[in-house]
């Protein structure tokens, strides 16, 4: 019979298509085209995507045998794998995967992410310190990185300048130069700031110390916080640092009285406002902790504020600055198909040349210490912050570090609501997270500490 017979069955129609694009695919390799390399992101703003395509484009130019094709990947937030659970186990996932740095040894110890340490071990030179220090103890899992660090950022202190004169104080007190605000100084000024209508209710406040980024684990690494013992394998759910921390939220928030700075932000920033709806913004609030993202916020809605921008503050026994910082790395997913292309195009755009282009693109932090002495990639504003980053602390790579976060922020909520004690509350967050972080003990912390404990 011919083969026009054969291919007037259906299902011998189908085998023969089968059969052909394995052998075009075959002979399209043997071409000697481009192999692809997938990128999967959830950074996917305007401004981001372009920046990660033009980090692409650049690497294809470099390198002919390889085709990045980037692929946008929306997640529901921090530490959301979905995704990467579900295509790693179909065997369907990305070559190279965008990952909140903090989440790299979570996902490691679940299985997601391959180990580099035999492409970093080939490297010329010792790629660990060519990266800001707690960067790169962030991609660490017992001792091997998982990942290869991308951006960072960096908190301070944000004053409103205008406020501060309403209440009666010279901003130049928190002028840099001077160094760290003490804590107790900080709630003095803030106090003073504080001022209420006719009806009770607070028009201008000082500073909230939980709101934005001025929430549990800033304040837990500012007053020192390890957050869990080698020795014992435990979170240290009660050390003082812990305690510290949310005894000074239910100081605050009962001396503020909580739900009139609920009723404040409800009418000065209600919920879906405009960005430009701030009350930092709108002359209403005088101090705020926030990242250097911030900035680009400031230029493009309120252009004319008077503004400044200092040190984080400290605990009264302390007199050296601090900051921390997060942002996000570049993992190979367990099973990917063309892993090596993968390292190729992470090498790249987490080395000098992808990170220069992401930062003047993104006015983000880079992670490649030479990269920070390169001052023409900063304006003026980031600058100081650039310049912070050389004493910067990261959150601890625990495996259970998304669980962490997520009941630290019951505990703070039970705090400030005053539903618990700072002691019971850190209890139940211990009794919770506990049993989790137990199925990897024995564990080392390796890489990582608390230089402000």
């Amino acid at each position: 019979m011919s083969i026009q017979h054969w291919l007037r069955k259906p299902r011998f129609l189908l085998l023969f298509l089968f059969l052909l694009s394995i052998i075009l695919g075959a002979c399209g390799n043997s071409t000697g085209g481009p192999k692809e390399v997938v990128f999967w992101t959830s950074i996917t703003d305007d401004i981001g995507i372009k920046a990660q395509r033009d980090i692409a484009d650049a690497f294809n130019k470099a390198n002919p045998d390889l085709h990045v094709r980037v692929v946008p990947e929306p997640t529901t937030g921090t530490g959301d794998s979905t995704a990467l659970i579900t295509s790693v186990r179909g065997g369907v996932g990305p070559d190279v995967y965008l990952i909140d740095r903090f989440t790299v040894g979570q996902q490691a110890a679940l299985g997601l992410l391959s180990d580099l340490y035999p492409y970093t071990s080939k490297e010329s030179q010792d790629i660990s310190k060519q990266y800001v220090p707690f960067a790169w103890s962030e991609t660490l899992f017992q001792n091997h990185p998982y990942a290869l660090p991308m951006d960072t950022d960096a908190r301070a202190l944000y004053y409103n300048k205008t406020v501060l004169r309403e209440a009666g104080i010279d901003p130049s007190i928190l002028d840099p130069k001077n160094g760290p605000i003490k804590l107790s100084k900080l709630k003095e000024l803030a106090f003073k700031v504080n001022h209420k209508d006719a009806q009770g209710n607070y028009d201008r406040v000082g500073f909230i110390p939980w709101s934005g980024q001025a929430f549990h684990t800033t304040w837990a690494l500012d007053y020192g916080a390890q957050f869990f013992d080698n020795n014992t394998c435990q979170l240290t759910a009660l050390e003082p640092a812990m305690l510290n921390t949310f005894n000074m939220y239910h100081d605050w928030s009962q001396a503020l009285d909580y739900q009139k700075i609920s009723t404040f932000t409800a009418t000065y920033q209600p919920a879906n406002a405009l960005p430009s709806q701030n009350p930092f913004y709108t002359n209403h609030l005088a101090f705020k902790i926030d990242g250097d993202w911030d900035l680009a916020s400031i230029k493009q809605y309120v252009p004319k504020l008077d503004y400044g921008v200092t040190y984080m503050p400290v605990p009264d026994d302390r007199t050296t600055p601090f900051t921390w910082s997060g942002g996000f790395a570049l993992a190979i997913p367990t099973g990917a198909h063309n892993a090596d292309g993968g390292y190729r195009f992470m090498r790249f755009m987490a080395g000098p040349d992808g990170q220069r282009i992401y930062t003047k693109e993104t006015s983000h932090l880079p992670t490649w210490k030479s990269l920070l002495d390169e001052k023409q990639l900063f304006d003026p504003g980031h600058t100081f912050f650039a310049n912070i980053l050389s004493f910067s602390v990261s959150r601890p790579p625990l495996p259970v570090g998304g669980q962490i976060s997520d009941e630290l922020g019951s505990v703070q909520d039970k705090v400030d609501f005053n539903t618990a004690t700072p002691k019971e509350a850190l209890q139940e967050f211990y009794n919770r997270v506990q049993p989790q972080m137990q199925q990897y003990c024995p564990f080392k912390l390796e890489g990582w500490s608390n230089p402000y404990k």
